[in-house]
């Protein structure tokens, strides 16, 4: 099996600094709704790319062409950015990002607040022992608790290194996750997470080379009180954050479907979607033909996919992260091709991107805004 390989990408160490919330583009007049000195009101599907060699993320508009570029970024010493890896928004349109740094062991969850642009200040910090992160990757919204899980890998934890942690809707600071973890799990290097409309959450399991679901706790299915949408930006973290409740832990759960064996064509899957119809879109750059794999809605077992994106004129070189609009329309993070692949809904085959759109970094992972 393929253990204790994590994406890592890279990153740099970020200096904590006063907020200066602006557009990497200049000055922009704001759309409808925006947030005054924050940034416009980005349209749904607007594109959000991670950039984890540049501590960046790239927005883009939406339905990007080949010849697009980033309309903003969020980026900047006092983004608190360092070796960003996925996204996820929430409802409101607040930005949660993974963060791990490989060479500095830095890992945490930052969160930006709604229209964020520029060098800003995140609206809260997720990170600490307590918070468990040490290897973050893949991030999904939970609905059922308006609260965010995160796959995460933990080396020196002998007895449970594979993990998903589910964080409540007020986590901040050195908040306690409750941890699905455990020989039951079949979690072997858990590293793209989604989520659908009823709370089962998929995981694209690298080690195993297969895709793993599970039913949402019920002993943490109720939501609290969500954050506050005001930022109270200050030169630095705050070194004592405020206590949040401690949930269960040490859920040792069997998955509800295990999509896995020679048929399915996995090899060391890294990130996953579920559309609206329930389809799941898996990418995996790691079997010498990087894919993108589209399983049937409550796929289990070794089963074959309906549709397989693969072959030379797709573009695709190391796929790492994948997102479905409502359209159907397929983005792909890919971190080799240093861009994002776009293909249409009924894309199959060797069939090339409708839009590769290049990216300034290593583009991640992806997010559309809702």
């Amino acid at each position: 099996m393929l253990r204790r390989l994590t994406l890592g990408f890279f990153g740099l160490a970020c200096a904590v600094a006063v907020a200066a919330c602006s557009s990497s583009t200049g000055t922009t007049p704001l759309s409808s709704g925006g947030v005054p000195g924050i940034g416009p009101n980005f349209a749904t599907n607007t594109v959000y790319a991670v950039d984890s060699t540049q501590n960046a993320i790239e927005i883009y508009a939406p339905n990007p062409t080949s010849s697009s570029k980033p309309i903003y970024e969020i980026g900047g010493s006092s983004t608190l950015l360092e070796g960003p890896q996925y996204a996820v928004f929430d409802p409101h349109k607040r930005l949660y990002v993974s963060n791990y740094d490989a060479a500095t062991g830095a890992a945490q969850v930052t969160v930006y607040q709604t229209y964020a642009t520029g060098n800003v200040l995140p609206l809260s910090q997720i990170t600490g022992a307590a918070t468990q992160l040490t290897e973050p990757s893949g991030i999904a919204y939970l609905p059922a608790t308006a609260g965010f899980v995160v796959a995460n890998t933990d080396p020196k934890n002998t007895a449970a290194p594979d993990q998903l942690l589910l964080f409540g809707s007020s986590a901040t600071g050195a908040a306690s996750p409750a941890v699905i973890s455990g020989s039951n799990t079949l979690l072997d290097v858990p590293t793209g997470v989604a989520v659908d409309a009823n709370n089962n959450i998929y995981v694209a399991d690298r080690g195993n080379g297969s895709v793993t679901v599970y039913a949402l706790p019920s002993s943490i299915a109720s939501p609290s009180p969500s954050p506050s949408a005001s930022p109270s930006p200050s030169p630095s973290p705050s070194a004592s954050p405020s206590p949040s409740p401690t949930p269960a832990a040490g859920l040792n759960l069997a998955p509800i479907q295990d999509i896995s064996g020679s048929n399915t064509g996995l090899a060391a899957p890294t990130g996953i979607a579920v559309d609206s119809t329930g389809n799941i879109y898996v990418v995996d750059p790691d079997q010498g033909s990087p894919s993108v794999r589209v399983f049937a809605p409550g796929a289990t077992g070794n089963v074959a996919p309906v549709r397989t994106i693969t072959g030379s004129a797709t573009g695709l070189k190391y796929p790492t992260d994948v997102k479905v609009d409502s359209a159907g329309n397929i983005y792909v993070a890919d971190s080799g091709a240093g861009a994002i692949l776009i293909f249409g809904p009924n894309a199959n085959g060797n069939v090339a991107p409708t839009a590769t759109v290049a990216a300034p970094g290593s583009v991640v992972g992806l997010a559309l805004s809702p």
